[in-house]
């Protein structure tokens, strides 16, 4: 009965996993391509908002739970790898929390009648490309176990 928990919470935690992070790579793709489209621009960034709220960010945090309880189940909670995922986790939790900042503050600015220079802040993009660089590191210890 171990076996099955722990081989279905670890193929729960890789489905969240790719739906989450898949999603939130192609929101990034996507504001790239039309972010700078003034006809739909203001539906794409509440698009990406919506998206970032309800498939993103939940699934973050059911990463984090299945991944720990898989940890658990399967007795990694002790190795080096897990640890620095974990901790790696909690770096890219407040970097997706920036990129939400920012792009609410694109949304405010691009409501406001002239959009000012927040509108071109980076706070968001730069927040986007660290959670990138943290997921992919996380992903690493996650297949190569170092």
């Amino acid at each position: 009965m171990l076996v099955v928990n722990y081989t279905a919470f670890k193929f729960a935690h890789i489905l969240i996993a790719i739906v989450a992070l898949g999603t939130g790579a192609a929101l990034g793709i996507v504001l790239t391509f039309f972010a700078r489209d003034r006809t739909h621009h203001s539906f794409v960034l509440r698009t990406v908002r919506r998206l970032l709220y309800s498939v993103v960010m939940p699934g973050y945090g059911l990463m984090l739970a299945t991944g720990m309880w898989t940890a658990h189940l399967g007795g990694l909670l002790d190795a080096d790898w897990a640890e620095s995922a974990m901790n790696l986790w909690g770096v890219g939790a407040i970097l997706i929390a920036l990129a939400a900042v920012g792009l609410h503050r694109q949304i405010k600015s691009f409501d406001s009648t002239a959009p000012s220079r927040a509108y071109r802040a980076t706070l968001g993009r730069l927040s986007a490309g660290g959670a990138t660089i943290v997921i992919l590191a996380i992903v690493y210890l996650m297949v190569f176990k170092p």
